[in-house]
């Protein structure tokens, strides 16, 4: 989830402008298809594709085990304004 602000103090606010501290947030990333669970995400910004968001998560089709983990990346795009993978 994401919220933005014009300012690094506050106001800030997800994509239909509702306050993070009420209940708002943006999803960049959730289960789909197979990939369930996506999280520990963090961002490398690498020299070639720019921003990647990378993150753990669970193929459906493999398992759910501790060794059955995956790791998973795409890379970020914020011609919107708002990151989308």
């Amino acid at each position: 989830m994401v919220c933005r602000s014009a300012s690094a103090t506050g106001g800030f606010v997800d994509k239909n402008g509702v306050s993070c501290t009420n209940g708002g947030g943006t999803v960049v990333l959730e289960s789909h298809n197979n990939v369930y669970g996506p999280g520990g995400q963090g961002v490398y910004q690498d020299p070639t594709y720019g921003p990647i968001l990378y993150y753990h998560y669970v193929d459906k089709t493999i398992g759910y085990a501790d060794g059955d983990k995956r790791f998973g990346w795409n890379t970020i795009n914020f011609s919107s304004g708002w990151p989308v993978v």
